[in-house]
């Protein structure tokens, strides 16, 4: 029964969306397979995107949308709920983006930057205006 209640407890915070502070996020980060030299650079990118909120979602003055704490758009990288048409680079729904769970996010992003744009700064709008060479102090005083 303890499992069971274990299990639920980790399915409703999985489906569920969360706002994260910059160490929280960190840590998480750290988990799900992000170097400790880089997540800096991807805490940052996650509050100029979405002010760190999972559950963010932004229309684009094209059309296409961003989703989750990265924001990442569905005409390019995942696949919109509405059939609008996309290339969904990273094969997965839009709405895999937009909870607590940032494994997906963190391997499409992943997978974006080593096929497509080398850096944070192609990728991200929000990095490039508020982040790219400011980062190296922005977790100071987080143990991550």
């Amino acid at each position: 029964m303890k499992t069971l209640c274990v299990f639920l407890v980790a399915i409703i915070t999985i489906a569920n969306g969360k706002t994260f502070t910059k160490c929280s996020l960190a840590q998480e980060l750290v988990r799900d397979g992000v170097s400790r030299g880089e997540v800096h650079h991807w805490v940052c990118m996650a509050q100029a995107e979405s002010g760190m909120s999972t559950t963010a979602s932004n229309v684009n003055t094209d059309g296409s949308a961003d989703h989750g704490i990265f924001q990442i758009n569905d005409y390019w990288n995942c696949k919109p709920s509405n059939g609008r048409a996309s290339k969904n680079g990273c094969g997965h729904p839009c709405s895999d983006f937009e909870n607590s769970n940032l494994r997906d996010d963190v391997a499409c992003i992943k997978q974006n930057l080593i096929w497509h744009h080398h850096d944070f700064s192609g990728f991200s709008y929000g990095y490039r205006a508020r982040c790219k060479g400011t980062t190296a102090s922005y977790l100071s005083g987080c143990s991550y």
